[in-house]
């Protein structure tokens, strides 16, 4: 049997752990099936796809817009009065994702799209409408009614937006995935959908766990802002002054100038080090020569409080020791594989509290317990479930 799938990326591929590494299941399923299984990316702004075969795969590009960042205040006051109005067509059919229709049209007929944003759920349900043997299938990373649930203005302009993307689109979709079982059940819960957890495991990295050191390295990586209440890291820096420990943070930001703010105040900060990011795929490898791998986040908001992050898994793969506050997903894997710590509350005073209590020794014992785990949670895991759900959405075998 052929098959025909394309995977809807509003995004460079290249740049998100998710997406590419489903692209990487994808090839692997589709190099070894007895089907005939061809592949195709619309991306974002890409040119090329740097991590998987490009024989298996056909890629297609479509022009970047500007990003939060780089909007004018004007321009972001416009989307927000569209969105107060209700008049969201112009956000979803933008000039740049003109392409989409195009290039989905000028393919043979598509057996399954799947869609890693749902900002380009439109197109997919556009696509379905005209050609209803095509089945629908959405990775939903975040609970997107409430992605910056503590930003009225947010809730008020786009809040509005992805909450209509939900309501409008959602019911017409065949299957779903998500990232955490909190996650999953709320968006049961709420739009009736069937959702099926899917946690964003890396690749198996081929390592052993360092001996740790007088000077005990923490790492922490990935997004700051506001809402991740991300300006505490410097205050946990300055309370590992006279301690062990000391704090590494690779950062990205999407909020303009906070990223700027952060690294300009952390100067100061004797016991705290700002790191230059890494491309994605050397994360890992980076990550070998520290210690512990730091989760900080407050339940502040529902996708906080249930986040099963990217990072989590590639602390393990690193063969880092956990550390995260006592956020409900995450608290019972690292106590089920006793992989880590969990403070003991969500304050910066709590996370040393819980540090400092911790021995050389004990450490030592959560990085080889990580590297237990990190043999059983990598991408090979979500390779047997893929087939299984797409084997379900197609109503075929595939093995």
């Amino acid at each position: 049997m052929n098959l025909n799938i394309t995977l809807l990326c509003d995004h460079n591929i290249n740049t998100k752990p998710r997406s590419s590494r489903l692209l990487e299941l994808l090839s692997k399923i589709a190099a070894t099936s007895h089907h005939i299984i061809r592949i195709n990316v619309i991306s974002k702004d890409c040119q090329s796809l740097s991590f998987t075969d490009s024989m298996q795969t056909t890629l297609f590009s479509f022009p970047p817009d500007k990003s939060s960042k780089q909007r004018t205040k004007e321009e972001n006051d416009a989307i927000l009065e569209l969105c107060k109005k209700g008049d969201f067509m112009p956000l979803i059919f933008t000039p740049n994702r003109k392409a989409i229709t195009k290039i989905l049209n000028s393919l043979p007929l598509q057996n399954l799209l799947i869609v890693e944003d749902i900002t380009l759920l439109p197109f997919a349900c556009e696509y379905k409408s005209n050609n209803p043997q095509c089945k629908i299938l959405i990775d939903l990373r975040e609970f997107y009614p409430l992605e910056y649930e503590n930003d009225t203005q947010w809730i008020q302009g786009l809040g509005r937006f992805f909450t209509f993307l939900c309501e409008t689109y959602l019911h017409r979709i065949d299957f779903a995935l998500s990232v955490s079982n909190g996650l999953c059940e709320r968006y049961k819960k709420d739009f009736h959908i069937p959702c099926e957890l899917f946690l964003s495991l890396p690749p198996l990295y081929e390592a052993s766990p360092s001996p740790t050191q007088e000077k005990i390295k923490i790492l922490y990586h990935g997004f700051i802002s506001p809402d991740r209440s991300s300006m505490e890291l410097l205050e946990l820096g300055k309370l590992l002054k006279q301690t062990p420990f000391s704090l590494h943070i690779m950062a990205l930001s999407n909020q303009k100038g906070f990223l700027e703010s952060f690294s300009q105040q952390a100067k100061s900060i004797s016991s705290l080090q700002i790191l230059q990011p890494v491309a994605m795929q050397d994360i890992i490898p980076t990550s070998l020569e520290y210690d512990i791998g730091l989760i900080p986040f407050k339940p502040t908001t529902f996708n906080l409080a249930h986040c099963m992050p990217n990072k989590l898994f590639e602390y393990l793969q690193a063969r880092l020791a956990i550390l995260s506050t006592p956020l409900e997903d995450i608290a019972h894997f690292v106590r089920t594989h006793q992989c880590g710590i969990i403070s003991n509350g969500f304050k910066s005073s709590d996370i040393v509290q819980t540090l400092t209590s911790c021995t050389k020794d004990d450490i030592n014992r959560l990085k080889y317990n990580a590297h237990l785990a990190a043999q059983q949670w990598h991408l090979d895991m979500n390779l047997e479930i893929l087939k299984n759900v797409l084997g379900d959405v197609l109503r075929i075998k595939i093995e």
